[in-house]
């Protein structure tokens, strides 16, 4: 695709502008002094000539032997036609002595030809889009003093329970909080050890955010204790550096008496009524004539169920007026069960009242059997 003049001259005056931009990196503050596991923020700045449009920064510091090092806070702003790109980094010391904090960028460039291709819409070139440039950052000096309390920064104690007193057993609920700024990742977690108690334990809840300190929020730890006799929690303790006043600190809780009563024994669960009270009396004799009226109800009702009237079933041969009649039917029905009462009429033992009657009494016999 041919060039057009117009979009020649664009490239040519974005070239011009930003191909040759200059740029200068400087340490803007950085601590002098520092305590092993103490945290400080070294705030470099970029700035370049114009806006730099097509100048990206690639800064991922590195970790080494002295310090660990994270990015905080960047800020990429334009000032007066200028970029400027600030950079708050993290730098925790892990021994004493003097460190010298080296960290290196990346810096890429887009490529004239690169620009070309985005304006004529030319996409099938990537070979040399950019290029990249190491850049060494401003060197920092850090003197790094010995640290023995471990902890450092500006923290609180505090030691929560949800009970002074329980039943044997019964689980008293113990919470130990740390809170503030610091190196809360380095806090050692409690361990409690109390004779004739049970100690049930959850791990830490951690919950902090990074800040120019290290770290800040809180830690929480969660104890479940259980026991039958009373018992004292010692006192906790916390020993570290506070950067406000400079000095080694240990906050200590306040000692934690645990009174234990008597718990739920099956005896006392239910008392052994006194059968001298004469309304202790009163109500049992009054549950025992209840328990019987309900006996004596139930059989009645189920006699007077066995005594009631049941409908009769018409059956074919309630119609027949003579023994002849009557013979005539069971004969037609073709039921063998019938031929005993038909033998018996015919033979005159038996009147018709009598033959009915036996043939009710085995149409209810082999109904009850079924």
């Amino acid at each position: 695709m041919k060039l057009s003049l117009g979009k020649f001259l664009f490239v040519w005056i974005l070239f011009v502008a930003h191909g040759w931009g200059a740029y200068q990196w400087r340490v803007l503050e950085a601590p002098a002094r520092l305590l092993v596991g103490e945290s400080g923020v070294v705030r470099y700045e970029c700035v370049f000539d114009t806006s730099a449009a097509d100048y990206t920064i690639d800064f991922k510091p590195a970790q080494s032997e002295g310090y660990n090092a994270s990015i905080l806070t960047q800020r990429d702003q334009i000032k007066e036609g200028k970029r400027v790109q600030t950079y708050d980094v993290l730098i925790t010391p892990k021994q004493a002595g003097k460190i010298d904090v080296k960290l290196e960028a990346l810096l890429r460039h887009t490529t004239f030809a690169s620009i070309e291709n985005a304006t004529i819409g030319r996409d099938n070139v990537k070979k040399y889009d950019f290029d990249d440039e190491k850049v060494m950052l401003p060197l920092v000096k850090i003197d790094v003093n010995e640290n023995t309390a471990g902890l450092i920064g500006n923290l609180t104690l505090e030691v929560r329970t949800d009970a002074k007193a329980v039943r044997a057993h019964e689980p008293l609920h113990l919470s130990i909080i740390v809170q503030g700024s610091g190196n809360l990742d380095r806090l050692i977690p409690y361990e409690l050890n109390i004779s004739g108690v049970k100690v049930f334990s959850q791990p830490p809840q951690k919950s902090f955010t990074a800040s120019k300190d290290g770290f800040e929020g809180e830690v929480i730890q969660e104890f479940a204790l259980v026991s039958r006799e009373s018992y004292t929690i010692e006192p906790f303790s916390l020993r570290y550096f506070d950067t406000d006043k400079k000095r080694i600190v240990t906050l200590k809780s306040k000692s934690l008496y645990v009174e234990v009563g008597e718990g739920y024994e099956p005896s006392s669960l239910l008392d052994t009524p006194e059968l001298s009270d004469w309304s202790t009396l009163a109500r049992y004799s009054l549950y025992a004539a209840l328990l019987i009226a309900g006996v004596v109800l139930g059989e009645g009702a189920r006699r007077l169920w066995r005594l009631r009237p049941r409908r009769k079933v018409k059956q074919f041969w309630d119609e027949a007026k003579s023994p002849k009649e009557l013979v005539m039917l069971l004969s037609l029905s073709g039921d063998k069960r019938y031929d005993e009462v038909i033998r018996i009429l015919e033979s005159g033992e038996v009147g018709i009242g009598d033959a009915k009657k036996r043939l009710n009494i085995l149409i209810n016999c082999q109904a009850e059997s079924k």
